[in-house]
């Protein structure tokens, strides 16, 4: 089923379809001016301009000193500094509740644990600390020569 539909010239022509709007020859003759003059003084304003040469003023020479040649500086002969040996800072296990402390291979809590020192057991200080997941952690060395990281809070001095 189909419907048909009737093709109908319209009944009133469109009021602009008969006529074209003129041209505004003065308005188009000074826009046209206008846009040359722009894009000449653009292009005048870009374009590179010779650099003016000024003589340079006469200027008289500098007067001449003679300056004796600066004797040379005797350098003594190096001597060894003294050796200055590291304070060691002894600490022990403590404020674990008998649990001990974890040794770890670096600083953190997921680190690698080396093994458990019991709480009382004597660590020497290595001189690093880092803080880690909010802890501070102490490098140190027990007293079987593994080293490793704890908790700081675990070590307390030994007095």
């Amino acid at each position: 089923m189909g419907i048909a539909f009737e093709q109908t010239a319209p009944r009133f022509p469109s009021v602009n379809a008969t006529q074209e709007p003129a041209i505004h020859w003065p308005s188009a003759i000074i826009g046209l001016l206008l846009a040359v003059l722009v894009v000449v003084g653009v292009s005048w304003l870009a374009s590179p301009r010779p650099v003016e040469q000024r003589a340079s003023p006469v200027t008289a020479p500098a007067p001449t000193l003679s300056v004796p040649a600066p004797a040379p500086t005797p350098i003594p002969a190096p001597t060894s500094a003294p050796t200055v040996e590291p304070v060691i800072q002894r600490f022990k296990i403590a404020f674990t509740n008998g649990l001990g402390a974890n040794l770890r291979a670096k600083p953190g809590s997921k680190s690698q644990r080396i093994k458990t020192l019991p709480e009382g057991s004597a660590i020497e200080a290595l001189g690093e600390t880092e803080t880690v997941d909010g802890l501070t952690w102490r490098s140190v060395r027990d007293s079987a020569g593994a080293t490793g990281w704890i908790v700081a809070t675990f070590a307390a001095p030994v007095s």
